[in-house]
């Protein structure tokens, strides 16, 4: 058998090597169809993945991508991470231009060694070998192959042929080999829309993907993580930072974190513990206790980055974290969760995938996944979830970063399935009230107040915590930017964390709001929230589309007209109501010269074919 196997390897050696010598990288050659509407094409995309052992793994990598343009620069660097552990054997880079002519050859020198990690790091371990091409003309050709071995069997390379927009592919294929003593668990996603062919030999699988055409990217579109293919690999018997695990289910997996990632990290300074419990006296309810450590934590550290994976899966110790201040998310966590330890509230590292986009943990797939953690506290059977590396948010509040999705509560006794809050429609609310009055030149004079919650809250906060006064004039300047002439007189934010609700308040004038025509004068009813978005026109749409996360405004603004002027005319009500949403308008009539104006625009979230696409939005044009 082991004879067999290394012809075999031998063989599909031999064949990358004269493949990728032999290419002819003229870009003349590709074909009309994979060039139209892209910006680069994938000439060949091939992954050799050998597992020789469960402590042994070699990854080799041959690519060449013909960039046809400026937009398609994102693909000029050539970046392979490595650490202590993950060892670059060999790598080389080539550049070809327009007719398939070598113009360069990188050399070893050239490449740079830097931090795979932007930013302040608790780690140094996870650096990466990086070149960036500087393009004189277009087309050209970037070649690079390179050789990675690794013991860390737990990260698999998945297979991921597709990975951008307006980018055709001439071939993609992944090769793996695993030894006989080994369990491969193999989980093929998106598959059906794709003719990918697949060989399938002892111990040894082979997929290719040939010819795909570039998929323009189109408005509200679900990303590619999606819609196109990839397969993910599990050994059920691993090597991860030097510890060896094995695992059959999400509950073996996470008691063998729990064992080995998340116990002996949670140690506290005396002088800290006695501090907290003195926070913490006299108060009875568990709920009331993690808000005052929530708080704690907040006022005492900040966040610095690190990606969860190879770079440090166990969290740094609370001691540490207590002493300096700072940590990643996974520090941060800790470091919370040690404090509620002391007060006597339980909580659980979560891990799950974290962004704006709703990414579930794979619960048919036990393996480590996930790009952040956060903390579970169950009090009176409810979950509350802590973001433990914001300095800004309320207790318990999680939208749009890890709402709504598939997460593995890591306990002692192991993992276990769960699933983080979900932010409804009707609470992701900003909720204007103002008023304002028109004078007889049409000068007005305003003032409004805006809550925002849910959802909501979380994006005005981005937007106006922490700006200066004249950053905050900038800003609201564009968000009334169908007010011309505008002059604040105040403005004023307000993080209400208590009520979890984001104030802003605002006062100004603006000269010739209204219009005149011949002694006739307009006014622009709505003032205060033109929400006058409408996503682009398709042609010929591709995709289905989703809405990821509902909401509803509702206005509510006084209108005070000039008493030397008769209405002469006034907009009728107005109710929509569609499978997107609903909208209405109403103006009522309070005396001669005053009018209450309500509007309201509810979307609702929810996955739409391609088909109702311009039904949607005509929706918002109205």
């Amino acid at each position: 058998m082991k004879k067999k196997a290394l012809t075999l390897l031998c063989t599909l050696l031999l064949t990358c090597v004269v493949y990728s010598q032999n290419y002819n990288f003229n870009s003349n050659q590709i074909p009309e169809n994979l060039k139209l509407n892209a910006n680069a094409v994938v000439v060949f995309d091939d992954v050799f993945v050998e597992i020789q052992n469960q402590k042994l793994m070699t990854v080799k990598v041959k690519k060449a991508v013909t960039i046809l343009n400026k937009l398609g620069d994102k693909f000029r660097y050539v970046a392979v991470g490595f650490d202590k552990t993950r060892k670059i054997k060999n790598i080389e880079t080539i550049i070809y231009d327009a007719s398939g002519k070598e113009i360069k050859k990188v050399k070893n020198k050239e490449y740079k060694d830097v931090s795979q990690v932007a930013g302040g790091t608790l780690y140094a371990d996870n650096r990466m070998l990086y070149y960036e091409h500087i393009p004189t003309a277009y087309p050209y050709t970037i070649y690079y192959e390179y050789e990675v071995n690794s013991p860390n069997t737990a990260f698999i390379r998945k297979w991921n042929p597709i990975n951008f927009y307006s980018t055709g592919l001439v071939s993609a294929t992944y090769t793996i080999i695993y030894a006989n003593e080994l369990n491969l668990q193999v989980k093929e996603n998106n598959f059906e829309k794709f003719t990918i062919k697949k060989e399938v030999k002892e111990n040894q699988i082979l997929y290719t993907l040939s010819n795909i055409e570039p998929l323009k990217h189109e408005p509200l579109c679900p990303s590619l993580k999606k819609t196109r293919p990839n397969v993910q690999f599990v050994l059920n018997k691993f090597y991860a930072e030097g510890i060896t695990g094995e695992a059959n289910n999400w509950k073996e997996l996470g008691k063998w974190e729990h064992i080995n990632f998340y116990s002996g990290v949670g140690g506290l300074p005396e002088e800290t513990k006695k501090k907290i419990k003195q926070l913490v006296q006299g108060v009875n309810s568990p709920i009331e206790k993690a808000k005052i450590v929530y708080k704690y934590v907040q006022d005492k550290t900040r966040y610095i980055s690190v990606q969860v994976g190879i770079g440090g899966l166990r969290p740094m110790i609370a001691r540490d974290v207590d002493n300096l201040g700072y940590g990643d998310c996974k520090a941060l966590t800790n470091y919370t969760k040690s404090l509620l330890d002391v007060v006597g509230v339980k909580s659980y590292f979560t891990e799950l995938y974290g962004g704006y986009e709703k990414i579930n943990m794979d619960f048919n797939s036990p393996n480590i996944q996930g790009n952040h953690v956060i903390l579970n506290v169950p009090i009176d059977n409810n979950d509350i979830w802590l973001e433990c590396t914001s300095q800004e948010v309320p207790f318990g509040y999680i939208a749009n970063f890890t709402d709504d999705r598939d997460v593995i509560v890591v306990k002692p006794e192991g993992g276990v399935l769960k699933r983080t809050k979900k932010y409804e429609t009707t609470g992701n609310l900003q909720f204007s009230k103002g008023n304002y009055a028109i004078d007889a030149k049409g000068t007005m004079k305003a003032s409004v107040s805006i809550e925002s919650s849910g959802t909501q809250y979380n994006d005005n906060l981005k937007e106006a915590e922490g700006k200066s006064a004249k950053e905050l004039k900038e800003l609201f300047k564009e968000y009334l930017a169908n007010i011309n002439n505008i002059q604040f007189l105040n403005i004023s934010v307000f993080n209400n964390k208590s009520e979890v609700k984001y104030e802003e308040n605002l006062e100004f004038t603006a000269e010739d709001y209204a219009l005149f025509a011949g002694k006739q004068m307009l006014i622009p009813i709505n003032a205060f929230n033109k929400n006058s978005y409408v996503p682009k026109r398709v042609r010929n749409r591709k995709l289905p589309f989703e809405i990821s996360r509902g909401f509803l405004d509702i206005d509510e603004v006084e209108i005070k007209l000039p008493s030397t002027f008769l209405v002469e005319y006034i907009p009728e009500n107005i109710e929509i109501k569609t499978k997107f949403g609903t909208y209405s308008i109403e103006l009522t009539k309070i005396d001669e010269v005053t009018y209450l104006y309500k509007r309201t625009l509810q979307i609702e979230e929810g996955k739409f074919s391609k088909d109702e696409y311009d039904a949607y939005r005509k929706f918002r044009k109205k």
